[in-house]
């Protein structure tokens, strides 16, 4: 039985906010137009991390999930069943949980007729429909003989795509011998394709005379019928011959393959880069051979450039310490793996060892054009994803403990992984599990910042035990699933199994289980005055842009607006391009406008997704038809990345009065929008003077945020006869908080003062300090962001240098220290008691 979080809640408060987007023109004209900045809030549904249990009757692991993150596969004990029933000797099943409609159906029954047997490790399809697994039962009863070791592949096509339960096709067949099952295939998870008809798995290398225990793939094209030769092909990289060293080889396995199963990641202790491969060396004779981390292009055949090492360093020189665990983006253009060798990024600090050093998380980018194909042989950057930053300086910390089992999203911008380090977060993990399991993190490359997502429901900062593995992505890093055994403390749900007897409230083991973690994106998406156009004219082409704040992609696939008036510009929307917008990115849809008649218009501009959990944004747009006046220089302006509180550099903007014959003057001067307290006009030197035909003045804004996120707001500029101009700015808030403590030295038993300061203002943070996260304080701070807490040290407090951390819960966060004395009572002899003369 374990405890109950025991955050101290001190005053409850708590803010949100989203950015918005800018919106510019196309030839940088500014005539008439006010775009009012609106802030527009995704469905509430989605809103807020959250952590939810999978079919919560059914104790699981090993989950695997489906691009748009609504279907969920996964291993699992199998129904009780009835009594009277025949004999079902299986520990374990594979089930099928849809997250639209929370059922969840067992997908491996045991067919009538057919003897017992497990179903292991399921992976599914990236479109949702095709899931295939390892199972002991002979499902095809004309080629699989049940026989040897029992284990093949098989796949089948999910009832909601119009398959059916227990419809399953034999994947691994042995070669030469008609279509007949293997059954002695490796327990380890097939990799699929998103469409299903490509299957990758590993398998004895029984293509030599004594393959030993040594192992090679083979990639089935189920499109192919069963019993062609040109079904089943062995994926190449391995030598022609046995091993001939010194060493233990395993040969080739750890398949993972891109979105149309034109890459294929693979781990392999041959150079299988090479044309003629060979088996590779060790760091001890009889010991182990070292393993790399490889990726095959299927449709390359020149076999110098078809398969490519990744696991290299900046030389090209394999890792010292070898590769594994691979995973695959969509398109193939990135690659995670775990490796020990501290050469890969030689620039962070690692932990010292000789021997046995944690292995790390590491991401080859192989596309660094951007044009999205893999650059040539050679062209690729390593970056150290289990990592954290110096603190108070510049450089990273490599994690002192394994972390293992990296997961890609679809764009390769996300990386959920398993840590058994306690550095990469600020706030220490109660504990660590044994064998695979960890603390779960994911890891935004884009920012280069690292979340955990591990932690409890109430304040989403107290982390809970670490007892998870297995993370896995959607294709948009929406949705993330894992399995643990800490179930109920990441969700707050009491399953039944948890009950205990003798006390109805508290809360017990509950065995594994698989959860769902659901990161909805921060979106937005300005209103905009389009301004004043000739009636019958097309006016300026603008730029309006959805930004995303994250931490998930957002993948725009439609956008229309209601009123024809309006025009969207297809080929020059960003928008529409099909690809996932990351967390910091944004996307622009170009819009003209031609109005019909004098007056104003308006119409609705929508951005949206498509499937299972699409989030959509709208915004009004609206134009007047009449006769243009003012233009301003540039139309607007980013001003940068800022700390909160701080001042910006001026950033200067030119008006002009682009009437023919018609002087006129700058009357009005306002900022408005949704941040408008965070920017100022410094300089202006239209005020008060004539603004002649052609003429010109400029203004300057300065840019002081007043909370992190993106900040804007809209400049309009008047005359005294009702023309009017705008610009749109915008800027980043950064918050960058400090911690400090009263005292340098605390005794057990006495209190320290905690004070944060460079925190959201009016907001939650929480104060960890002590042995057990659980004992947590929460804290609102003032209006200056400042928070004052004091700390008692209780007697169970273990003594020396110990953290002190103050997180809010957006995940800003700072840390400092306190030395916690343990005072050893002094004891006074006795006479008699052997303490003295």
């Amino acid at each position: 039985m374990h405890r109950r979080g025991r955050s101290k809640r001190i005053v409850a408060a708590s803010a949100v906010a989203l950015a918005a987007g800018m919106l510019l023109s196309d030839s940088g004209v500014r005539v008439a137009a006010e775009p009012n900045v609106a802030l527009q809030d995704v469905d509430d549904s989605l809103a807020g991390p959250r952590s939810s249990v999978i079919a919560g009757e059914i104790t699981g692991a090993a989950p695997a999930v489906s691009g748009d993150g609504r279907f969920v596969v996964f291993e699992g004990a199998p129904p009780v069943e009835a009594e009277g029933a025949p004999t079902d000797t299986r520990t374990t099943s594979v089930f099928l949980s849809d997250r639209e409609t929370g059922e969840t159906v067992e997908l491996s029954p045991v067919p009538d007729g057919i003897r017992s047997g497990d179903t292991v490790l399921p992976a599914i399809s990236g479109d949702g429909c095709v899931v295939a697994a390892i199972t002991e039962m002979p499902l095809d009863i004309f080629r699989d003989d049940d026989r040897n070791a029992r284990w093949d592949v098989y796949r089948a096509v999910l009832p909601h795509c119009g398959g059916s339960i227990g419809d399953w096709e034999l994947v691994s067949t042995r070669s030469g011998t008609g279509g007949l099952s293997r059954d002695d295939v490796v327990l380890e998870r097939p990799a699929i394709e998103r469409g299903g008809t490509t299957v990758a798995y590993t398998h004895p290398a029984d293509h030599y005379f004594e393959p030993r225990d040594v192992t090679a793939i083979s990639i089935v094209d189920l499109a192919v019928p069963a019993g062609d030769p040109f079904r089943t092909r062995l994926a190449t990289g391995l030598p022609p011959d046995l091993p001939d060293n010194q060493f233990v080889h395993s040969g080739m396995a750890q398949p993972a393959l891109s979105e149309d199963g034109r890459f294929l990641a693979f781990r392999s202790s041959a150079t299988s880069d090479q044309p003629v491969p060979t088996w590779s060396t060790g760091l001890v004779e009889g010991g182990p051979a070292t393993s790399q981390v490889y990726a095959w292009d299927l449709q390359d055949l020149d076999p110098f450039t078809a398969v490519r090492l990744v696991s290299a360093t900046a030389s090209g020189a394999p890792a010292s310490a070898g590769a594994a665990d691979p995973d695959i983006s969509r398109d193939g253009t990135v690659v995670a793996f775990t490796s020990a060798d501290p050469t890969l990024v030689p620039d962070a600090s690692y932990p010292v060892c000789s021997a046995n050093c944690p292995t790390q998380v590491f991401v080859a980018e192989r596309d660094l054009d951007g044009d999205a194909l893999v650059d040539a042989p050679g062209q690729q950057r390593i970056s150290l994803v289990s990592a954290a930053p110096v603190a108070g300086g510049s450089g990273l910390i490599a994690g002192l403990a394994p972390s293992m089992r990296p997961a890609l999203a679809g764009n390769g911008q996300l990386v959920a992984f398993t840590t058994k380090a306690t550095n990469l977060q600020l706030i220490e993990v109660p504990g660590i599990g044994s064998g695979p399991d960890g603390d779960v993190l994911l890891a935004h490359l884009r920012r280069g910042t690292i979340e955990r997502l591990t932690v409890g429901p109430v304040d989403g900062v107290v982390p809970v035990v670490g007892v998870h593995a297995n993370p896995v992505l959607s294709d948009t890093g929406r949705t993330v699933v894992f399995d643990t055994a800490a179930a109920d403390q990441l969700t707050g749900e009491v399953l039944e199994s948890q009950r205990d007897p003798d006390d109805p409230e508290s809360i017990g083991s509950s065995g594994r289980r698989v959860v769902a973690r659901s990161l909805p994106p921060l979106l937005s998406l300005p209103d905009a005055d389009l301004g004043t156009t000739l009636v019958g004219v097309e006016g300026d082409e603008w730029y309006v842009a959805v930004i995303n704040d994250g931490p998930s992609s957002f993948q725009p696939s439609e956008v229309t607006i209601s009123n024809s008036e309006f025009t969207i510009n297809e080929e020059k929307s960003t928008c529409l391009l099909g690809t996932a917008i990351p967390a910091g990115g944004d996307c622009t849809v170009a819009l003209s406008y031609t109005p019909r008649r004098g007056g104003t218009s308006s119409a609705t501009l929508r951005v949206a997704e498509a499937g299972f959990g699409a989030v959509a944004i709208e915004s009004n747009i609206s134009g007047a038809g009449g006769e243009p006046t003012l233009r301003i220089d540039p139309a607007g302006a980013d001003l940068g990345v800022v700390t909160v509180g701080d001042r910006s550099v001026e950033f200067q903007f030119d008006v002009a009065n682009i009437a023919a014959y018609v002087p006129t003057s700058l009357e009005t001067f306002e900022i408005s929008g949704a941040h408008a307290d965070d920017f100022e006009l410094t300089t202006n030197d239209c005020l008060d003077r004539p603004l002649n035909p052609r003429a010109s003045c400029s203004v300057g804004i300065t840019f002081q945020p007043t909370d992190a996120g993106r900040r804007t707001a809209l400049v309009t500029l008047g005359t005294p006869t009702g023309q009017y101009t705008t610009m749109v700015l915008a800027g980043d808030g950064l918050f960058e908080p400090t911690v400090e403590i009263a005292r340098t030295e605390v005794a057990v038993g006495e209190a320290f003062i905690v004070k944060g300061s460079g925190y959201e203002a009016n907001s939650e943070v929480t104060i960890v300090f002590g042995d057990d996260p659980s004992d947590a304080v929460v804290a609102s701070t003032d209006a200056d962001g400042n928070v004052f807490v004091s700390m008692p040290v209780s007697s169970g407090v273990r003594g020396g240098d110990r953290p002190v951390v103050v997180q809010s819960t957006s995940g800003v966060a700072a840390s400092s220290s306190v030395e916690i004395r343990d005072d050893e009572r002094t004891l006074v002899g006795m006479p008699g008691f052997g303490l003295g003369g």
